[in-house]
């Protein structure tokens, strides 16, 4: 994936995320106006767990995004390199069976549904799939500094939707501070990525 794929992945997600924090902003005006907004201030709750899903299902589908991207350039690269299916088979595979062989070069595709089978917005399970795709995200900071909180918050999500949480201990501040959070944890993905391609 060139730079410029995960730089315009990047930037997406970037305007997602900041329009959903200024959604945020503009309903925590209207909890806070000297005269509130009947609407918010009688169901803030509902409208706190609303945006924090919204936030994991945004980081997901930005990891997912950018997952299926890297892994179209792998593929790309192994299917430029001409390598014959039975000589990479015969290397790793010591045992191959005259059954298995196969004259054409190796292809090996991976679809959406191959990426989101393997992550999550979790991030010991995103750590994990792109270790498959040869990436070690431990080594960017951002990502080290910040996996605790996303971890947090991501499990907070699933007690929304699983065991229906009420999300009570979670306000408009703490989600502004946690889309803060997440914009820096996906420039961490980024260059990660950015650095595996360079």
């Amino acid at each position: 994936m060139s730079q410029s794929v995960s730089a315009y992945l990047y930037a997406q997600y970037e305007n997602i995320f900041q329009s959903l924090k200024d959604v945020v902003i503009s309903s925590e005006q209207r909890v806070l106006a000297d005269e509130p907004d009947p609407l918010f201030i009688g169901n803030v709750n509902f409208f706190v767990k609303s945006y924090l899903i919204s936030v994991c299902s945004y980081l997901e589908a930005y990891l997912q995004d950018i997952a299926f991207k890297h892994s179209e350039t792998i593929s790309r690269k192994v299917a430029g390199a001409q390598i014959p299916h039975n000589f990479l088979h015969w290397r790793l595979n010591p045992g191959l069976k005259e059954k298995h062989l196969n004259y054409d070069n190796v292809s090996l595709c991976v679809t959406k549904k191959d990426i989101s089978s393997e992550i999550s917005a979790n991030p010991y399970k995103t750590l994990k799939l792109f270790q498959l795709l040869g990436i070690d995200l431990a080594k960017k900071e951002n990502f080290e500094n910040n996996k605790d909180l996303i971890n947090t918050i991501v499990t907070k999500r699933n007690n929304i939707v699983h065991h229906n949480d009420t999300a009570a201990d979670i306000s408009f501040g703490d989600l502004k501070s946690y889309i803060e959070v997440i914009i820096l944890y996906m420039a961490a993905v980024k260059e990660a990525v950015d650095d595996a391609v360079a």
